[in-house]
């Protein structure tokens, strides 16, 4: 007896299973906002240039002609992406005194030290509080990359966590861990600090919700598993939303991050929430989850006998004959694992980059990207409806080869017209984002379908940490617009995400497919998957839906 079979006795998303994956999922809406308003909003650089010596009441604005005149005085002119010219971010004419009084040599540049910015559209960053520019201009990717440091470092300890002592307290811990860094940021003010900040909040965060994610498919049954994979997504995506929507209405960034971060105490709910039944049945810990079950059958008004759990084939000691590092030993689940951390790798790239890039497309920022999170919103949907019919596998490799298409094809406008069209690679950008949302939503699905239940945060924390690390280069990649000057630099970025992601859709091919398929227990069930395939949906059709595997024989 399989424990998806105590899940139909109960219901496989009976009345309590969907409330207990509402507190699992809202979570995932403050972990959103820490996430992503940091690649986005935090540590945007906005427009700006050198300020003029002694000038105390400069700005980026042009006040007067007078104002004006010491601009040209003061700093050189220098080309701008698209022709026409900007004054020098870096460089001013260097200062003389004559006679007490201050001039311009207009024949000698030196580094300036004091910068104005651009209030149009934020009213300060971290990176403008910090003056992260010109020679401190790879600070804004260090901070980024250190964002997709933790993230690694969250997937990595967070799932093997949860696997030796339990969802519950790794959920816990995490966020009040999460609530308590996010507020001390607000009061950084050197950059070590805001750097491992930037880290420790995502490791909290990204941990956080690879635990929920794995807690809430393992309560559901296979049929309503598709609903249950999207589902959270969707939560993520109602984040991006609540982080546009506060980095329209609050443009300084340290009242924006109390904001966001202050009401994340109310989910301390979760101290309440119990622990995954599969999970302490994996564990040996069979009296805690014929409570547990108990309850849940209390809960969805259902008959159930908790010592039918006596019945579920797999006990204590053949958990301990199945440490998780045993995933890798097994040259199917090897080869398997491969494909699926490329993927990830791709995914984080194409996903997280072209978030990044989002301040790099013309137009306002706000706007983009509230198209960038209806785009993604409109992806978890449609993944809603076609994962189901079209297949895990065909619709990673759909996703992906959009991605790279949408990535690639901006090279077109770029080379054809002298003046490219801005509006069609926003298109494009946005298009991109889509699918490498459905990409992300797929591919978290896939794999944990993909995993036994003795290794299955293991594997999707292994997964992830590929993602991570697709995530760490997508900074410095999508800022190399920073450093290429010119249209090409501009498009480069997208480029090089679209080459990974193509690539990844072809390697998804080799791999099996599970749509309908029960939740694999031991790495000897996961290894059957896509074997004999046809046998097994002969068999399974000459079985009738009621009867359980152990029933039928």
């Amino acid at each position: 007896m399989n424990f998806d079979d105590v899940l139909r006795q109960l219901g496989e998303f009976g009345p309590y299973q969907k409330w207990l994956y509402l507190l699992l999922s809202l979570p995932s809406i403050p972990q959103s906002l820490q996430v992503i308003q940091a690649v986005v909003f935090l540590y945007a650089v906005p427009e700006h240039r050198c300020a003029i010596p002694g000038f105390a009441n400069d700005s980026y604005e042009i006040q007067n002609s007078v104002h004006e005149q010491l601009v040209n005085q003061s700093i050189p002119l220098v080309s701008g992406y698209y022709g026409g010219g900007k004054y020098s971010r870096c460089q001013l004419y260097q200062q003389t005194n004559v006679s007490n009084m201050w001039s311009s040599s207009r024949n000698v540049t030196e580094p300036c030290k004091d910068w104005v910015y651009d209030q149009s559209q934020f009213v300060s960053t971290i990176s403008e509080t910090m003056n992260f520019v010109c020679e401190k201009k790879s600070y804004v990717s260090h901070a980024k990359m250190m964002g997709m440091l933790g993230h690694l470092v969250g997937s990595l300890i967070c799932g093997p966590l949860s696997d030796m002592f339990g969802r519950r307290p790794v959920i816990i811990s995490n966020m009040f861990i999460l609530v308590l860094l996010s507020i001390c940021l607000v009061w950084s003010n050197s950059v070590p600090v805001v750097l491992f900040l930037a880290c420790a909040i995502n490791v909290c965060a990204v941990g956080q919700y690879l635990v929920c994610f794995v807690f809430g498919m393992e309560i559901v049954g296979p049929s309503k598993r598709v609903w249950a994979g999207v589902a959270m997504n969707l939560f993520w995506s109602a984040g991006n939303v609540v982080s546009a929507l506060t980095a329209y209405l609050v443009r300084d960034w340290k009242t924006r991050q109390l904001i966001v971060s202050v009401p994340t105490v109310v989910f301390a709910y979760l101290y309440f929430i119990p622990e995954s039944p599969r999970w302490l049945l994996k564990h040996g810990r069979r009296e805690e989850a014929k409570r547990v079950v108990a309850n849940i059958a209390k809960r969805n008004k259902v008959p159930m006998y908790t010592d039918d759990l006596n019945e579920v084939d797999i006990d204590k000691e053949e958990v301990k004959q199945e440490p998780f590092w045993k995933l890798l030993k097994s040259p199917v689940m090897m080869r398997r694992m491969i494909i699926i951390c490329y993927n990830w790798f791709a995914v984080g790239m194409g996903f997280y980059g072209l978030s990044m890039n989002v301040t790099n497309l013309s137009g306002n920022i706000y706007l983009n990207f509230f198209l960038f999170v209806v785009a993604e919103a409109a992806a978890y949907i449609s993944c809603f409806f076609l994962m189901d019919r079209v297949g895990r596998k065909k619709l990673l490799c759909i996703s992906l080869s959009l991605t790279g298409a949408a990535c690639i094809l901006p090279l077109i406008p770029v080379l054809v017209a002298d003046t490219p069209e801005k509006w069609a690679i926003n298109v494009l950008a946005i298009i991109g984002n889509m699918c490498a949302s459905a990409s992300m939503c797929t591919v978290y699905t896939f794999t944990a379908e993909l995993m036994p239940t003795t290794s299955r945060t293991f594997g999707m924390s292994l997964s992830s940490v590929c993602c991570r690390v697709g995530s760490l280069l997508s900074p410095y990649i999508a800022d190399l617009t920073m450093y290429i000057s010119g249209r090409f630099g501009q498009i480069l970025p997208m480029l090089i995400f679209g080459g990974i992601t193509i690539l990844a859709a072809i390697l998804a091919l080799l791999l099996p497919e599970t749509v309908n398929r029960k939740l694999p227990e031991i790495i000897k069930e996961a290894e059957m998957i896509g074997k004999n395939e046809d046998e097994e949906k002969i068999a399974d059709a000459s079985v009738p839906a009621e009867l359980s595997p152990l029933q039928s024989q």
